[in-house]
């Protein structure tokens, strides 16, 4: 028996889910936006900064894979001998493809800059998700 770790304090069941989904509805109401040139005051702010593009993919996908994480309570998953976080396993699966799919939609462009702002908010947000559960902490 392990007792060393503390109870974890944090939003869970439908609370947790619910940030979780919240965030998730978020997101896909940005890229249905993108997709279709709405919002265009906000999206030609991003393009007038360099860097404010990749920034937001490294906080909405980043913080997808946090709350996500958090929800599956940090669960990983086995490959190649290593262990992986489910959610951000899954957050990086289904956002590549989102990222990929731009290739056929006139309207956006495939970067690969776009993925490696994902990839890193994943990595990031993922390795934020295990030490707040570690710690115990609250949200």
């Amino acid at each position: 028996m392990n007792n060393d770790r503390s109870p974890r304090k944090r939003p869970s069941g439908w609370a947790g889910w619910g940030f979780t989904t919240g965030w998730l509805v978020f997101v896909s109401a940005v890229i249905f936006c993108a997709d279709r040139r709405l919002l265009s005051p906000v999206f030609r702010f991003i393009s007038a900064h360099p860097g404010s593009d990749k920034v937001g993919h490294f906080v909405l996908i980043g913080g997808m894979a946090f709350l996500l994480n958090l929800s599956l309570d940090v669960r990983e998953v086995r490959w190649l001998g290593v262990g992986w976080l489910l959610g951000s396993v899954l957050v990086g699966v289904v956002f590549t493809l989102e990222e990929i799919s731009q290739i056929w939609i006139p309207t956006r462009t495939f970067d690969l800059l776009d993925l490696a702002g994902d990839y890193t908010g994943i990595l990031f947000f993922g390795w934020l998700a295990k030490t707040v559960v570690r710690r115990g902490a609250q949200l």
